[in-house]
């Protein structure tokens, strides 16, 4: 069952890591004006309902993990969701990434390797 937790924490980071993506594309086609009416262009739009259905399952994924993986394994590794979320950012968004923010990511990833050393 651990190997089942391992799965779901890995979707869980997967999703938390794209689902910004997709609010991303939501938020920029959404006129400036009252905010009762930009919310509401927001939930009726496709890429802010899947951004949200990525958020929501990451959460119930999160919560499977939780119930037989440690919190102190398990929390810093969610920083990978950042790594996810800055690569596809640089490569479907076309952001322009500085030197210094991959020196961070990298940072990231040499982190989330030694917590996961057992």
């Amino acid at each position: 069952m651990k190997e089942l937790a391992y799965v779901s924490l890995a979707l869980s980071i997967l999703f938390a890591g794209i689902s910004p993506i997709f609010f991303k594309l939501a938020v920029v086609n959404i006129k400036k004006g009252p905010y009762l009416a930009m919310a509401r262009a927001f939930l009726m739009n496709r890429n802010a309902i899947m951004g949200l259905i990525l958020y929501g399952a990451s959460s119930v994924l999160w919560l499977v993990s939780l119930s037989y993986l440690e919190v102190s394994l398990m929390y810093p590794l969610l920083s990978l969701a950042y790594v996810i979320t800055t690569l596809l950012a640089a490569a479907y968004l076309r952001e322009s990434v500085a030197a210094i923010r991959w020196v961070g990511v990298l940072l990231i990833v040499l982190g989330s390797i030694l917590v996961g050393i057992d």
